[in-house]
C-alpha cells in the first residue's frame, strides 16, 4: 500500500546506500594505508637487522625518507579514520531518520486500515439497520392488516 512517506523513504535509502558505499571506499583505503605501514615497519626492521652487522650500512637519508613516509602514512591514516568516523555518524543519523519515516509510514497504513475497517463496519451496520427496518415495516403491515 502506497503512503505519502514512500518517496522520502526511497530518497533516504538512496542516501544511506551512498554513505555505505563511501564507508566501504574509505575502509578499503584505510586498509591499504595500514598494509603500507606494516610493509614500512618490516623494511625498517630488516634494515635494522642488516645494520647490526655493519653500522656503515645505515643511511641517514634513507632513515629520513622512511620516517617522512611513515609520518605521511600516519597522517593519512588519522585523516581516513576521522572521515570514516564522520561517515559512520552520517549513516547512524540517516538510519535513524529512515526508521522514523518507516514508522510514520507503518502508522499511516495502520490508520488507513482502521479507517477502512470502520467504514466497512459502518456500511454493514447501515445495511443491517435497513434490513431490520424493512422487516419491522413488513411485520407492522401484517399486524395492522390482521
Amino acid at each position: 500500500m502506497k503512503t505519502p512517506y514512500d518517496t522520502a523513504m526511497r530518497v533516504r535509502q538512496r542516501d544511506l546506500d551512498e554513505v555505505s558505499a563511501a564507508i566501504r571506499r574509505e575502509a578499503r583505503e584505510l586498509g591499504q594505508v595500514e598494509r603500507e605501514q606494516a610493509r614500512m615497519r618490516a623494511a625498517v626492521r630488516d634494515e635494522a637487522l642488516l645494520a647490526t652487522a655493519d653500522v656503515t650500512l645505515i643511511s641517514p637519508g634513507w632513515q629520513r625518507r622512511v620516517q617522512n613516509a611513515q609520518q605521511s602514512l600516519s597522517d593519512r591514516q588519522a585523516e581516513l579514520q576521522h572521515r570514516l568516523e564522520a561517515l559512520r555518524e552520517v549513516a547512524i543519523d540517516g538510519y535513524g531518520v529512515l526508521r522514523g519515516i518507516e514508522t510514520a509510514a507503518q502508522d499511516y497504513r495502520a490508520d488507513l486500515g482502521r479507517k477502512v475497517a470502520a467504514a466497512e463496519q459502518a456500511t454493514s451496520d447501515d445495511m443491517s439497520a435497513a434490513a431490520f427496518l424493512k422487516t419491522l415495516r413488513i411485520q407492522r403491515r401484517r399486524a395492522s392488516g390482521d
